[in-house]
């Protein structure tokens, strides 16, 4: 008699409370849909929630898990079960885990782009991304001749949340007011950042034209509730969760071991006010970046941007080489592409039509240009940095993403 097959069962140990974690349950159930069907198991939970009793003697197949306590760890690693472990701490290997290089790295060139010379680092506590996030973020400022000013607690001990308040009135508050501006201050998380933008407001000063504030995270509710509203990396959870899934399959079928850790880049910077500036000291150069950036998919000309500023293009050029490093027509450039990897990432746009939109009419050109400049085609891009959207996540409940 044949043997009945039997769905896989997998035990989540995921946080709900957070964004991220959700992305990551989203991410997971996408694939689940598409290759499964997997029986799965999870309950509400923080991050750093207690071991739930039913996991001692569970015979289920695999494990995602983003574990925080050792009791939990340990309690994974005696089930005996393949898992693919998602949050970074000591004494456990990281099998998926956001690229926080490249997140310092995206952090300095959104700076960069907005005319900024001056960058600083906020973080509190201990988290093991922290170091990361900020080597990445000075690495890409040193390349490009900048130093940054780190935020360093007294005694060099880590801010806690329950005496967040009293460092705010001093310690915190006396390192912003010496800080020189305009400048563009990365925050190891939205968290963090929302803490800095508290204050801000308490000593004065405004956001974004005196210090200019980006979270990592992209929790949409914590961003938008800011004041004002914050800028912030996206870490492409759902693209993570995705992947983990992948990543347990291969275990549970026996043709993955545990090895190196799996990198996956942030997908883009939700730009918000936070952020929304130019720290160009020429008028007319900031102008001009301010014109190619709501008109670059118009497929605008050097010569346009002359017209609109009213400077002979041999002075604009010289001007905006002295602000910027870089040409007018690499502006012009730089913001499409940019611009088509936000659509490629986020819309399900056809990709002839994504490059319609930001300025590229010719299909072969487009594909041209882009490879050209990131070193892939449009759809290769596209391939690497996003999962397809989902329609439903259970039952008749609509998700748009």
């Amino acid at each position: 008699m044949a043997r009945k097959h039997r769905i896989p069962q997998v035990a989540l140990f995921i946080e709900t409370s957070m964004a991220f974690g959700r992305g990551l349950i989203e991410g997971i159930v996408q694939y689940v849909d598409e290759h499964g069907p997997w029986a799965i198991q999870f309950e509400e939970r923080g991050l750093e929630g207690p071991t739930p009793k039913w996991l001692k003697g569970w015979q289920g197949n695999g494990i995602i898990s983003r574990t925080a306590t050792s009791s939990l760890a340990r309690a994974i690693r005696a089930t005996g079960r393949p898992t693919v472990e998602l949050h970074r701490v000591r004494g456990i290997h990281v099998d998926i885990e956001s690229d926080h290089n490249l997140v310092g790295q995206m952090a300095a060139e959104h700076f960069l782009n907005r005319g900024l010379r001056e960058f600083g680092f906020f973080a509190f506590g201990e988290t093991t991304w922290i170091p990361l996030r900020r080597d990445g973020f000075v690495r890409a400022l040193a390349a490009s001749g900048h130093d940054c000013l780190l935020y360093e607690p007294p005694n060099r001990r880590p801010i806690s949340l329950p005496h967040w308040e009293e460092r705010q009135r001093t310690h915190v508050a006396r390192w912003l007011r010496g800080l020189p501006q305009p400048i563009g201050i990365l925050c190891a998380e939205d968290v963090h950042a929302m803490r800095l933008l508290e204050v801000c407001r308490a000593c004065g000063i405004a956001v974004p034209e005196q210090i200019a504030i980006l979270g990592v995270d992209n929790d949409a509710v914590v961003c938008s509730v800011a004041n004002p509203p914050l800028s912030s990396v996206d870490l492409d959870s759902r693209l993570m969760g995705y992947e983990a899934a992948a990543l347990l399959a291969r275990r549970m079928a026996g043709r993955s071991l545990h090895g190196e850790t799996h990198y996956i880049p942030p997908s883009h910077i939700a730009t918000r006010q936070s952020t929304d500036i130019l720290a160009i000291a020429d008028p007319d150069v900031a102008g001009a970046v301010r014109f190619i950036r709501e008109n670059a998919h118009r497929r605008i000309q050097v010569s346009h941007v002359i017209t609109e500023i009213g400077l002979s293009r041999r002075t604009l050029e010289r001007r905006f080489r002295q602000c910027l490093g870089r040409s007018v027509k690499a502006e012009i450039l730089r913001v499409q592409i940019d611009n088509a990897k936000l659509l490629l990432t986020q819309s399900n746009l056809s990709i002839e039509a994504v490059g319609k939109r930001c300025g590229f009419p010719i299909f072969k050109y487009f594909g041209q240009i882009f490879r050209r400049e990131t070193g892939v085609t449009p759809r290769g891009f596209r391939q690497m940095r996003r999962i397809p959207p989902r329609a439903f996540l259970s039952g008749d409940t609509k998700y748009n993403f």
